[in-house]
């Protein structure tokens, strides 16, 4: 009984958990969301090229997409469903109904279908110095 209470903590604590928490280059925790979208979790000071670096560092890294991919903004800033901290954004790479072409020197957040290609998003990781391409 002890054996294999051992050897199901042992595989438990090895293998990956799916819907567990990711950290961005940027130490923002982004979590894989049930419908298929990830949000990315504020923290405190945070502003649109934080939530942008995280989903598309996440979106590349994680999720393995091209850097051309497009990446919609799917609820703009909330409390969180996957955590308790005060505000996360919510990311999908299936553009909503509403969904316009942007892309610019602009940080677009405000309305659902706002959007960026994974890779113009990722580079507002820049500022982090740890960043790995």
């Amino acid at each position: 009984m002890v054996r294999s209470l051992a050897c199901t903590l042992i595989i438990s604590l090895t293998l990956p958990h799916t819907g567990s928490a990711w950290q961005a280059d940027n130490r923002h925790t982004v979590n894989a969301l049930p419908q298929g979208g990830f949000e990315v979790i504020g923290e405190p000071g945070s502003a649109g090229p934080d939530y942008w670096c995280a989903a598309g560092d996440y979106a590349i890294r994680v999720l393995g997409v091209a850097g051309t991919q497009r990446i919609y903004l799917t609820r703009g800033r909330a409390a969180p469903e996957t955590s308790n901290r005060k505000s996360g954004v919510q990311f999908s790479l299936t553009a909503p109904a509403a969904a316009v072409q942007t892309s610019g020197p602009f940080l677009p957040m405000r309305k659902v279908g706002d959007n960026l290609s994974a890779v113009f998003a990722r580079n507002y990781c820049l500022d982090n110095k740890n960043l790995e391409f």
